[in-house]
C-alpha cells in the first residue's frame, strides 16, 4: 500500500500543537528505553517527521523549516524542562513513573494499526511485526555492555568513530521503540559521548553532531521510502518494535503500598495514549461541518 499524502499546511492551532507534540518527544528521550519515535507516532506526526527530515529541500525548503521548527522547539523546551522534573520522577517514584509510560506506549497500539491503513491483517504482516518485536525484546533483556573508554583526542580515524556514534543514536530519534543510550552502548560508543557531554568537549561533540544530523537524514530517507512502498508492513513493523520496547522500560511488580499508585498511573498513561490516537479531533471538524451545512439549508 502507498504512504499516505504528507500534508505539511499547519494553521496558527496546528503549529502551537506540535510545539507541544515536540515537548512529548523531548520528554520522551529523557526516559531511558522510551523513543521519541515513539511519542512522534502517538500524537500523529511521525510520517510528517520522517520525510521533513529525509527530504528538507524537496518541494520547498522554507515549508519544511516552517513544520519542523514548532517541532524541534517543543522538542529542545521539553528535554531542558522537564530532564530534571523526570529524574526527580523516576529517583522519588520510579515504579509508578514507569508504569505511567508503559500504559502510555500499550495504548498507542490501537492507532498505530489504524496508521497502517489496511482494513484487515494479512498474514505477510506477521512477519515485519514478529522480527521487530524479537529486535527490541534481545534488546531489552540483553546484559548492558561494559561502557568502554571514551574517546577524547580526535586524529583522523577517531574522528570517522565519533560521527559514526552519532549516527547511530541518531536512528534511535526516528526508529519507534529503540533506546539510543542502549544502541551507544552495543557498539560501544556511551563513554565517549557522556564524557565529551560532562567535560564539555567540543571538538568532540561537534563531530557527534555531524553524525547525528547525517544519520537522521539517512534514516529517514530509508523509512520515508519503506512507507512510501510499504506502509502497512513498515506500521506492523512499527507495532512489534513499540511492543518490544516495552521489555526494557518494565519496572516490575512490588507488591507494595505504592502498587495502586502503579496501576492508577498505567491507566492514565493507557487513557491518554487512547485519547491521543483517537478520531476526536475528526469527528468535531465533521460535526463542525454538519452545523455549518444545516445553518446554510436554514438560512438558504
Amino acid at each position: 500500500m502507498a504512504e499516505k499524502s504528507v500534508n505539511l499546511e499547519q494553521t496558527w492551532a496546528t503549529a502551537i500543537l506540535n510545539v507541544f507534540r515536540g515537548v512529548g518527544i523531548g520528554i520522551a528521550n529523557v526516559i531511558p528505553g522510551v523513543s521519541g519515535g515513539t511519542i512522534a507516532a502517538i500524537s500523529g506526526i511521525y510520517d510528517n517527521l520522517v520525510y521533513c527530515l529525509g527530504n528538507f529541500f524537496r518541494g520547498g525548503w522554507r515549508r519544511t523549516l516552517a513544520y519542523l521548527t514548532p517541532i524541534l522547539a517543543g522538542m529542545l523546551a521539553g528535554f531542558v524542562a522537564f530532564a530534571g522534573v523526570v529524574d526527580a520522577a523516576l529517583e522519588a517514584y520510579p515504579e509508578q513513573t514507569l508504569f505511567f509510560f508503559v500504559g502510555l506506549i500499550a495504548g498507542s497500539v490501537p492507532y498505530l494499526v489504524k496508521r497502517a491503513g489496511d482494513s484487515r491483517f494479512r498474514l505477510r504482516y506477521i512477519v515485519p511485526l514478529v522480527v521487530a518485536l524479537a529486535v527490541v525484546v534481545v534488546m531489552g533483556l540483553a546484559e548492558r555492555p561494559p561502557a568502554g573508554d571514551p574517546i577524547t583526542e580526535i586524529d583522523a580515524v577517531s574522528a570517522l568513530i565519533v560521527i559514526a556514534a552519532g549516527g547511530v543514536g541518531s536512528v534511535a530519534m526516528v526508529v519507534p521503540g529503540l533506546s539510543g543510550s542502549f544502541l551507544l552502548l552495543l557498539f560501544g560508543f556511551y563513554a565517549t559521548m557522556t564524557n565529551a557531554a560532562r567535560t564539555l568537549n567540543f571538538p568532540v561533540l561537534a563531530l557527534f553532531l555531524i553524525g547525528i544530523l547525517a544519520g537522521l537524514v539517512i534514516a529517514s530517507k530509508a523509512i520515508s521510502w519503506l512507507l512510501r512502498n510499504f506502509h502497512a508492513a513498515s506500521y506492523y513493523a512499527i507495532v512489534g518494535l513499540v511492543l518490544g520496547s516495552l521489555v526494557g522500560i518494565w519496572p516490575g511488580w512490588s507488591g507494595g503500598e505504592g502498587s495502586l499508585a502503579s496501576v492508577l498511573f498505567g491507566l492514565l498513561g493507557l487513557v491518554l495514549s487512547l485519547a491521543l490516537g483517537s478520531d476526536i479531533k475528526e469527528r468535531l471538524r465533521a460535526r463542525q461541518g454538519y452545523r455549518a451545512e444545516r445553518e446554510s439549508e436554514l438560512h438558504g
